[in-house]
């Protein structure tokens, strides 16, 4: 059940609560984040209340604040904050008289609108009203505006500017601040952390009733204006306060020309012209992002959107110096840092639908390379082997301890940044996701190539030829069930490995054929030939679990022999994630036939035809009992594997669970931040579940199963530079070329009903 109140009017999308509900403060924070991709503001209200977790991000700013320290988002100086006082009277949500109370997100365009109807001791009937956005136009820009009317005559006082007295859970990153104003009207802050990177701020303030009295001051780390008005019975005031970023090194040029210049523009221009540049920078991405279903409930319709503005929000557009963070640019969540969840999860939407953005996320795995090299020597293997974390220069980021062992209470090692390999094959995976849709030959000869090598030939060192078996496995391991660890031969692992060095083999080999001049070039930085030796006798001798004789693919070696709980139920349906964890140690857990998450099931959606269709039912049946979805990652993969199998009934729940995850009556999620994986998730449900797309080699294929209520889906694909509308019914398919980016109007191959169709323009087929 959602949480929220949704609304549509005008093909707008709101997320609405009602009423201030303390409880839910930190996750509506969260949710109703506004985020740009280049930096995401928490949706904490105005003053300030005893309960909340003020944050604003910038992406790709990472830094380490000492030697014991782990390297994290930072948490920059707040620009959201305002003091409010009425006729010397302060106001905070905690202590006034609540008469109404509305806080909306439009899902469509990011603008937090919040209106609130409220009492203070002296002074009554004060109505309020906050609008902000971070624009999608101008990345580095913030608008923000409040009204505020009174019955009666008062004299209002707002104190604002730049709060650089945040900090990350308690740790500054700053160790030099500096502060100063403009022109008697522009704030502006300069901090520097200790490796020389800097974050700049500007701001200005103002409105268009005749200002009282106004007064600046500087505090620790903070430079605010004071801000006067006499308010006449009835009248609005309404204050506008624009705020520029900027993230940078010592050597950067200096932007305080250029910063001031934006907010001149922003003033001249207001907050209601901002806001409609932000609805047409909306429009040109939803063109072709969204998804239109006939027959979805009103939540449905606003979950899926919801996913995809944080998609949009998540996600750098323009730079491959960074990438999505676990809990986006929402929360101090995981410190920021990146995991498989991108390349898996996040990047199919953008491989799909933007794939510029998608070729921007490899090229940041690309650029680290070299962190991926040093892990891979440093642990004994050739090749790169990938960070389970990464942050900002490739290097492994996950923390060595967390967890308190519940009954020792020694903190537990985290073994995923150690043991949990799977992570390598999953970029390859999504680099070739991305090769298969783009065609795209120049980004495979500038990056992919090196990456495909690399991992390639960490596997065939990672690989242990068994003196009993004469094949070789992967030992002690992690796959992405993390409730299994220290495992030999992981089905995911060992099938998606043997992926990796396949691609690279049969690229490789291909190159060599068709381009032998780019053949020659990587042979003179690799041992190409020695290499393609290895890969294949790799892949001669990799071991593959099979089918039992029940029919289940052993998880690993051990897993089908270890003892199953009785009352398995009683964590599936707590709303309190590793609740087990609680009763069970996490080595008691090893050892029980319990899942984390989805594992041997990811395992048949990203690689459909390894097993026959009654193979795939039986073990998505059989693991699906024992999985608890203690992960956000683990609903939607169960719903596109249902729904892969034909069970709608399965696959629609499990959607149901997807789109609630952060939206779910339960406040006790989504506190520290979104849940990226998941979010994407809803779109993989989508397109990969119901509409049933999946990408080969040369065309795609399309095998529909729509929910019972869905009578009709489109959505848009871009295909090798061609945005095809896809439309889908229960009685037919239709797809049509809508805009091509590049010279060459290739034929596209699909896949529908078994058989093969070539489209032009226009096809349409019989479901």
């Amino acid at each position: 059940m959602i949480y929220y109140i949704v609304e549509k009017k005008d093909d707008q999308l709101y997320l609405i609560e009602n009423m201030l509900d303390k409880r839910y403060t930190l996750k509506t924070e969260t949710n109703f984040s506004q985020c740009n991709g280049y930096l995401g503001v928490r949706a904490s209200f105005e003053t300030k209340m005893l309960h909340e977790s003020r944050g604003m991000f910038v992406a790709g700013f990472y830094h380490k604040a000492g030697q014991h320290e782990v390297t994290e988002l930072i948490n920059c100086p707040d620009l959201i904050e305002m003091d409010l006082r009425i006729n010397d009277e302060d106001f905070y949500l905690d202590t006034c008289k609540i008469n109404g109370f509305t806080r909306k997100l439009n899902v469509m365009t990011g603008e937090l609108d919040t209106y609130v109807d409220f009492d203070l001791t002296k002074t009554k009937n004060i109505k309020l009203r906050s609008r902000r956005f971070v624009s999608l136009k101008d990345r580095h820009l913030i608008c923000h505006q409040l009204e505020i009317t009174v019955a009666k005559e008062a004299m209002i006082q707002i104190v604002t500017g730049i709060n650089g007295q945040i900090t990350n859970s308690g740790v500054s990153h700053f160790d030099k601040v500096e502060n100063r104003v403009f022109d008697q009207k522009y704030m502006y802050t300069k901090n520097r952390c200790d490796d020389e990177q800097l974050f700049e701020a500007m701001t200005v303030c103002g409105a268009q009733e005749a200002l009282q009295n106004s007064s600046f001051q500087l505090k620790r780390r903070s430079v605010l204006g004071d801000y006067q008005y006499n308010l006449d019975a009835g009248k609005k005031l309404v204050f506008t306060k624009y705020s520029y970023i900027d993230t940078g090194t010592i050597n950067d040029h200096s932007k305080i020309e250029a910063m001031q210049q934006s907010l001149i523009n922003c003033e001249q221009m207001g907050y209601d012209n901002l806001l409609k540049e932000q609805i047409q920078s909306f429009d040109k991405l939803w063109k072709y992002a969204k998804i239109n279903i006939k027959g979805a409930t009103l939540e449905e319709e606003a979950s899926i959107a919801f996913a995809q503005y944080h998609l949009f929000g998540m996600t750098p557009s323009d730079t491959s110096d960074c990438s999505v963070a676990a809990k986006g640019l929402t929360g101090e969540g995981y410190k920021g840092h990146v995991f498989w969840d991108t390349e898996l999860f996040v990047m199919p939407f953008f491989t799909a639908v933007f794939p510029n953005i998608a070729k921007n996320l490899l090229k940041y795995r690309y650029k680290g390379l070299s962190g991926a090299r040093e892990k891979a020597l440093n642990a004994g293997y050739e090749g790169a082997m990938y960070p389970w974390e990464a942050a900002k220069d490739g290097r492994e980021e996950t923390p060595l301890y967390a967890a308190l062992n519940i009954h020792s209470g020694v903190a537990e090692k985290v073994w995923s940044g150690i043991k949990e390999h799977h992570v390598t094959a999953d970029i390859i995976y999504a680099l070739w996701d991305y090769y298969k849709l783009t065609n795209d030959k120049e980004f495979l000869q500038a990056f992919g190539y090196e990456m495909l090598i690399e991992t390639a030939n960490f596997w065939c060192t990672r690989a242990k030829l068994s003196d009993v078996t004469k094949l070789y496995e992967i030992l002690d391991i992690i796959g992405p069930d993390e409730y299994t660890e220290h495992v030999d031969n992981n089905a995911y692992t060992n099938y998606l490995a043997a992926e990796n060095v396949k691609l690279a083999y049969e690229a490789m080999s291909a190159l060599k054929v068709a381009s032998p001049e780019v053949y020659h070039l990587f042979t003179e930085k690799y041992k190409l030939e020695d290499n393609i030796v290895t890969w294949k006798t790799f892949l001669e001798h990799i071991y593959l679990p099979k089918v039992n004789k029940d029919g289940i693919i052993p998880q690993d070696d051990t897993f089908l022999s270890k003892k199953k709980i009785s009352d398995i139920e009683r964590y599936r349906e707590s709303n309190l994630k590793q609740s087990i964890l609680k009763d069970y140690s996490r080595e008691e857990v090893v050892n029980m036939q319990i899942l984390k998450q989805a594992d041997v099931v990811m395992l048949l959606n990203l690689m459909p035809g390894l097993f026959s269709e009654e193979v795939v039912k039986k073990n998505v049946k059989y693991y699906e009992n024992i999985t608890i979805h203690d992960s956000s990652l683990s609903y939607s993969a169960h719903a596109i594997a249902c729904a892969n199998i034909g069970d709608m009934e399965l696959a629609c729940d499990f959607f149901t669970k997807a789109m609630e995850i952060d939206l779910d009556t339960n406040y006790l999620d989504s506190n520290d931040g979104i849940h990226t994986a998941s979010l994407g998730g809803i779109w993989n449900c989508v397109i990969q579940g119901f509409a049933g797309v999946k990408y080969s080699m040369g065309y795609v294929e399309i095998k529909p199963h729509l929910p019972n209520t869905w009578e009709e889906m489109q959505f848009y694909l871009m295909i090798k530079g061609q945005y095809v509308k896809i439309m889908i019914t229960n009685k037919k398919i239709v797809l049509e070329t809508d805009q091509h980016l590049n010279n060459t109007k290739e034929k596209l191959q699909f896949l529908i009903n078994g058989e093969f169709h070539q489209l032009e323009e226009k096809l349409e087929i019989k479901r």
